[in-house]
Formats: structure tokens, C-alpha cells, sequence
């Protein structure tokens, strides 16, 4: 169950700058949907760019939406062209 619509809180806490489909702010308030992140095994260490996707995911989730983190190997070879 959707409990508000988090579109709102992210575009309010400056999240979101623009979108690409008008749908999706209609679609957030109206099922919980997947979303995924994921980070890169291989890199050096987290950053700001990371904790701002947690926040992101935070609020997605505490609005009735379903997190998908990944971590791992996985990650690592999914848009590698190399693997």
C-alpha cells in the first residue's frame, strides 16, 4: 500500500530535477513498484553520489515502494561491454 506519494517528497528535498515521462509521478502515488541499485564491487570506497541514492531509496521505501541493493560480483558486469 502506497502511503503518499513520494514523487512529492523527492522533488521537495531536491532530488529530482526534470523527468522524462509525465506518467511517473501519477504512477509513484498509485502502486508500489520496484526499484534497483546497485554498486560497483571494484571501486575504492562509497561516496556522496552513493549516500544519495540510499536517501533516495530510503524515501522510496518508506513510502510502500520495493528496494532492490545489490552489492556484489553482479553489479560489477552488468553494463560492462568487457564481460
Amino acid at each position: 500500500m502506497i502511503k503518499e506519494n513520494v514523487f512529492d517528497i523527492l522533488m521537495e528535498r531536491g532530488y529530482i530535477e526534470q523527468i522524462t515521462h509525465d506518467e511517473l509521478k501519477d504512477t509513484l502515488g498509485k502502486e508500489s513498484v520496484p526499484f534497483y541499485i546497485g554498486f560497483d564491487p571494484t571501486a575504492d570506497s562509497l561516496h556522496i553520489g552513493h549516500f544519495i541514492s540510499l536517501m533516495v531509496a530510503s524515501h522510496m521505501q518508506k513510502a510502500g515502494h520495493k528496494p532492490i541493493i545489490l552489492i556484489g560480483g553482479g553489479t560489477a558486469t552488468i553494463g560492462d561491454p568487457s564481460r
